[in-house]
C-alpha cells in the first residue's frame, strides 16, 4: 500500500513539472521580436514615402510587391481531417499585421510621382498600372480607383499629381 501511495505521489508530481515545464516554455518567447520579416518591410515602405529618389523607391517597390504576394501554408498545426472534409479545407496563409499589397500600391503611386516629376512619363504609366496586378479583383479599392484617375489624367496629358493643395 505505501509503494502504491509513492507511485501516485511521484505520479503527480512528475506531470506536475512536466506541465509547469510546458508553460514556462512559452513564457520566455518575447513578443517584439516574433515578426522581423514585418519591420522590414514596414521600414521599407517608410522609406519609401519619404524618398525622392526614383532608383531607391524601385527598389523598395520590388521589395514590397514581392512581399504581397508570398503565400505561406502549413506552417501552423492543422488538425489531420477525414479525406471528404480535408478537400473542403484550405492551407492557412501567413498574415501581416497590415495589407502588404496597400503599402506596395502607395509606394508604387508615389514610384508614379516621381517619374512624372522627372520627365518619365512611359515610367509613371508602368508604375501606376503596377497597382491593378495588386488588386486585379477589387474594382472598389482606394489604391485602384487613384491610380485610375491618375492614367486618366495622364491620358489628358495634364500635370497629376496626389498631393492636395
Amino acid at each position: 500500500m505505501l509503494n502504491d501511495f509513492r507511485k501516485l505521489v511521484f505520479g503527480l508530481a512528475g506531470i506536475v513539472l512536466l506541465a509547469s515545464g510546458c508553460q514556462s516554455a512559452s513564457a520566455t518567447k518575447t513578443v517584439g521580436l516574433d515578426n522581423p520579416g514585418f519591420m522590414t518591410l514596414w521600414d521599407t515602405y517608410s522609406h519609401c514615402r519619404v524618398s525622392s529618389d526614383l532608383s531607391l523607391v524601385g527598389n523598395d517597390l520590388k521589395m514590397l510587391t514581392d512581399a504581397s504576394q508570398v503565400r505561406n501554408g502549413n506552417d501552423g498545426f492543422v488538425l489531420p481531417l477525414p479525406g471528404k472534409l480535408q478537400r473542403l479545407v484550405t492551407d492557412p496563409t501567413s498574415r501581416f499585421a497590415v495589407d502588404v499589397r496597400a503599402m506596395a500600391s502607395a509606394c508604387s503611386l508615389h514610384a508614379g510621382q516621381l517619374a512624372l516629376e522627372s520627365g518619365r512619363r512611359d515610367v509613371a504609366r508602368e508604375l501606376f498600372e503596377t497597382v491593378f496586378t495588386l488588386y486585379p479583383h477589387e474594382e472598389s479599392s482606394y489604391y485602384r480607383i487613384q491610380a485610375k484617375a491618375l492614367l486618366a489624367e495622364l491620358d489628358r496629358g495634364i500635370d497629376v499629381s496626389l498631393k492636395t493643395p
